[in-house]
C-alpha cells in the first residue's frame, strides 16, 4: 500500500479485515489439515480428525474413533488320528492351524489358545470318533486355565460327533484347551477328517 510521508503504525490483523474465502488450499501450509485432497481409504490408525472437546479444538487419532475389530482369531483342526484311552479325560490335540493371523494358538505342544488381548470370545471345538459301531458316551470340553468351562456329549450312535461353543471374557493370559473323554471299551481313534474335528475362536465386538 502507498503513502505519503510517516508510515502507518502496525495494527495486527483482525479476523474481520480478510474477506471470506480469499484464502486458498494452495496458500496452506502441508501441515494445515484441508479437504484439499482426498483419502480414497479407510484411514490409518494414526490418521488425524479435528474434534471439540467441550468448546476446545483437538485432534485425535483414528484409532480412537474405529469401529472394534474380531481379532485375535484362530482356527486349528487335526491332522491324522489320536488315540484317546477308554475314561480318561485327554488333551485333544488340534496340531494343524488354518489361520492364526495374531499367533494365538499354539499347535505344537500345549495345543491351546491364548487371547494376548483382554475381552469377550466366542469359542468353538468339534470332534468326531472313527467307528462305525455303535458307541457309547462322548465327552467334550473347552477348558479354560485348566478348570471346566463348557461341555457337550453325545452317545448311541457310529461315527459320533460331539460339539460345544461358548462365549467367556477373558484376561490377556487365560489359556483355552480342548478335553475329550469316552466310556468306549478300549481306546479308540478320534480325529482323522479334519472337517469334523475343529477347534476355533475370535474377539466379540462390544
Amino acid at each position: 500500500m502507498s503513502y505519503i510521508g510517516k508510515s502507518p503504525a502496525a495494527v495486527a490483523l483482525a479476523s474481520s479485515d480478510i474477506t471470506d474465502a480469499i484464502i486458498t488450499n494452495a496458500k496452506l501450509a502441508q501441515d494445515i489439515i484441508s479437504a484439499d485432497t482426498a483419502l480414497g481409504a479407510e484411514p490409518a490408525d494414526t490418521d488425524e480428525f479435528l474434534v471439540s472437546d467441550a468448546g476446545t479444538l483437538k485432534r485425535m487419532d483414528y484409532s480412537y474413533i474405529k469401529g472394534g475389530t474380531m481379532a485375535p482369531l484362530f482356527k486349528a483342526n487335526k491332522a491324522g488320528d489320536q488315540a484317546i484311552a477308554t475314561a480318561t479325560w485327554t488333551k485333544f490335540q488340534f496340531n494343524n492351524e488354518v489361520y492364526d493371523p495374531s499367533g494365538v494358538y499354539d499347535n505344537s505342544s500345549n495345543y491351546r489358545f491364548t487371547p494376548a488381548v483382554a475381552g469377550y470370545f466366542f469359542l468353538h471345538a468339534s470332534c468326531r470318533v472313527n467307528i462305525s459301531a455303535d458307541f457309547g458316551s462322548f465327552h467334550i470340553n473347552i477348558r479354560k486355565n485348566g478348570s471346566d468351562l463348557a461341555k457337550s456329549n453325545q452317545s448311541n450312535g457310529d461315527y459320533v460327533t460331539c460339539q460345544v461353543s461358548t462365549i467367556d471374557l477373558a484376561d490377556a493370559d487365560d489359556y483355552y484347551e480342548v478335553f475329550i473323554y469316552h466310556n468306549e471299551g478300549s481306546t479308540e481313534n478320534f480325529g482323522a477328517d479334519s472337517a469334523w474335528n475343529e477347534f476355533s475362536g475370535y474377539k466379540l465386538i462390544t
